[in-house]
């Protein structure tokens, strides 16, 4: 075990290279939960082109012993989200030392910043720090691809076995994507995709260069009669966590169940290929029924606004949950927006 006083936190704020880089991926091949967000390839991601991404590295003599990534978005820091900690610690790491080092790092990285939050596996660590304040979530499903992929078919429930055997004798197949072609072909899935959610797409170059980072992303495709109708994407670190990261498809395939296949086809895969663990990313019940084990997480609050407003609005929306039963639909809705009045 690395224990001592000789330890400190180095804070990054472009990619690494040499000696750094190195000692952060040997702290990763020792993890037993090493993810893509938590390695040096999260600085080269698309998606935070234009944005403060930032890694704190716990350190104990030459070691790195945990690391945490994260944004820097004006006065806001956050690191993870509740369904995606961005976090990983050492097998021989003293814990609770490596917590305290990147709780320091990332409180100076905030420098003068508003609020800070940071997302953890509630396994993952003892007590953070007095200072921030604790807030469970459900967290996602996990499972573990040490079992192989027929021992994990059997915990599916009956109903997402059935699906899963309807879409093969449907005539649907799935592979992953292979060319700028299969890309393109599946970004016009997306894009119908986004629009019936009403959410904002995503450019197609964008796209592309996403897709391009093959090393710890993949993208399965599920085609009927040549048609490209669905698509799973799923972000990793080789011989680690396997994460669920999104997912498309037309309307007008859904019955063909091709969403079920696209997650068993990733599953084994992954297995295929030595992964540990596979994040759904979620808990909710679509996702439930592949079985698996339920990972809770925890949101920890660092509130350094004038008179504590974010506190003031953790405090109204938890006290709405409370009693949300017994009062009427108006007054639920108007404390949820107070409470994002006071977030903003």
């Amino acid at each position: 075990m690395l224990i001592g006083s000789d330890t400190s936190f180095r804070i990054l704020n472009r990619p690494p290279a040499g000696r750094i880089e190195t000692l952060w991926r040997a702290c990763l091949a020792d993890s037993d939960f090493p993810t893509h967000y938590a390695a040096p390839e999260y600085f080269r991601e698309p998606a935070l082109r234009g944005k403060e991404p930032f890694a704190i590295l716990s350190m104990a003599g030459d070691d790195v012993t945990a690391v945490l990534t994260g944004i820097h978005d004006g006065d806001r820091v956050r690191s993870g989200l509740s369904v995606r900690p961005q976090i990983a610690f050492s097998r021989h790491a003293d814990r609770p030392n490596a917590m305290r080092n990147l709780v320091a790092g990332l409180v100076q990285e905030a420098e003068s910043a508003k609020l800070v939050d940071v997302f953890l596996w509630s396994d993952m660590t003892g007590p953070v720090d007095a200072r921030f304040r604790e807030r469970r979530y459900e967290g996602v499903v996990m499972l573990d691809l040490s079992r192989g992929p027929d021992a994990l078919f059997r915990k599916f429930s009956a109903n997402k076995k059935i699906n899963i055997k309807k879409a093969i004798k449907y005539g649907v197949s799935v592979d992953p994507a292979k060319t700028r072609d299969d890309v393109c072909a599946y970004y016009a899935v997306y894009v119908d995709w986004a629009r019936r959610k009403a959410l904002p797409v995503v450019r197609q170059a964008e796209f592309q260069e996403t897709f391009a980072l093959t090393r710890n992303r993949q993208l399965f495709l599920a085609r009927h009669e040549g048609q490209i109708v669905a698509g799973v994407v799923v972000r990793f670190f080789p011989g680690g966590v396997m994460e669920y990261a999104a997912n498309s498809s037309l309307e007008s395939a859904l019955h063909l169940r091709p969403n079920d296949l696209l997650h068993w086809r990733a599953i084994e895969w992954a297995c295929a290929e030595g992964m540990t663990k596979y994040s759904l990313g979620g808990a909710h019940l679509f996702l439930r029924k592949f079985g698996g084990e339920i990972a809770p997480t925890t949101r920890h609050r660092l509130d350094l606004s004038i008179l504590r407003r974010y506190a003031v609005g953790d405090w109204i929306a938890e006290r709405v949950e409370d009693i949300r039963s017994l009062l009427p639909e108006r007054i639920v809705h108007l404390g949820r927006a107070l409470w994002r009045r006071v977030e903003k």
